[in-house]
């Protein structure tokens, strides 16, 4: 559905929307079903098995990650007894501390460092978890470090 600019433009401000919000559902639909034919085309359709659950697996350095930034202290215990590497360095270089320190959970640092985490560790820019604690305002953890 093609409209001259000048006829939209000369339109009432609901007609105009109107107007617009259909043209916008005839493009997504035509977009649709070229994305349909497209994969009918390469073969690309698949039809899944009813009652069949796809699962996404994570593995444990990501999980324990996770649970320390969500503060959740229950799941980190859990990964750890699970055996989790409490010694994993994240994408900045940086060890699991480190997050413990950016997002100031105290719970997991404490337990990280009851598990042989070395306080010294730097990152990538040579910051230490107490650098990290420090730039993010954590006195708790700046404290539990320093003991």
């Amino acid at each position: 559905m093609e409209i001259d600019q000048c006829l939209l433009e000369s339109l009432p401000l609901g007609q105009r929307q109107r107007l617009v919000k259909r043209m916008r559902c005839d493009q997504i639909k035509a977009y649709y079903e070229r994305e349909k034919a497209l994969q009918k085309q390469d073969g690309y359709v698949k039809k899944l098995k009813h009652g069949k659950k796809h699962r996404v697996h994570f593995n444990l350095a990501d999980m324990i990650q996770d649970a320390i930034i969500c503060h959740d202290d229950k799941e980190v215990l859990w990964l750890l007894k699970d055996g989790a590497d409490p010694h994993t360095h994240i994408s900045s270089g940086g060890s699991l501390l480190h997050l413990c320190a950016r997002y100031d959970n105290v719970f997991a640092a404490e337990i990280l460092i009851e598990r042989g985490v070395n306080v010294n560790h730097q990152d990538e820019d040579f910051w230490t978890s107490m650098h990290v604690a420090c730039a993010c305002d954590n006195p708790d953890i700046v404290l539990l470090l320093l003991l």
